[in-house]
């Protein structure tokens, strides 16, 4: 029984290990994006007030810069 618990015990510091671990990283994931977020705003703001024209880039990439205007994108 003994053995057991201890296996027990072990079992679950290496998951609240890990759980610490992915958290970090979902943390570390969420900044990224918010800084390519005001990366992308001003790369779309700066190209528009210098002519550069948005239809060069990719469908994708203009829906996602329409998306984040009308504030859906998140």
């Amino acid at each position: 029984m003994s053995n057991q618990m201890q296996e027990l015990s072990a079992a679950i510091a290496k998951a609240d290990i890990a759980m610490k671990a992915a958290a970090w990283q979902i943390e570390q994931m969420r900044s990224d994006i918010d800084q390519l977020r005001k990366c992308l705003f001003e790369l779309a703001y700066t190209c528009e007030e210098h002519g550069i024209n948005l239809v060069n880039l990719t469908k994708s990439s203009q829906d996602t810069i329409v998306a984040m205007r009308l504030g859906g994108f998140k």
